[in-house]
């Protein structure tokens, strides 16, 4: 069971049977992904959620925020998917904070 699940999102790797387990069995709170979410991600401490469980943007350990040009909603999707979800919205958000700079840059 544990294999499938991180056959579907791969950063569940570096993650222990006991995390993963802990995360699975929470599968219907996505908050309580938040303590994982350094293991998973280098660089992340966590991610805002909204009222709605709606993610919008991800912090860093040392303070900074990027807000999310697409907002993740993990509501009835299974964990590995929305996790990946996430990682797109991560790598989303840094293409564009970069694209920002550049134009800063050049103006």
């Amino acid at each position: 069971y544990l294999e499938t699940k991180r056959a579907g999102f791969s950063r569940f790797y570096f993650l222990s049977n006991d995390e993963l387990l802990e995360i699975l069995s929470e599968s219907k709170d996505p908050l309580r992904v938040q303590p994982h979410l350094k293991k998973c991600f280098e660089g992340i401490k966590s991610v805002e959620f909204h009222d709605d469980l709606t993610i919008h943007k991800m912090k860093s350990s040392e303070g900074e925020v990027v807000p999310w040009v697409t907002v993740v909603d993990p509501k009835g999707k299974g964990i590995e998917n929305w996790m990946v979800e996430v990682t797109e919205a991560m790598l989303e958000a840094i293409r564009m904070q970069f694209l920002l700079a550049i134009q800063n840059y050049t103006e």
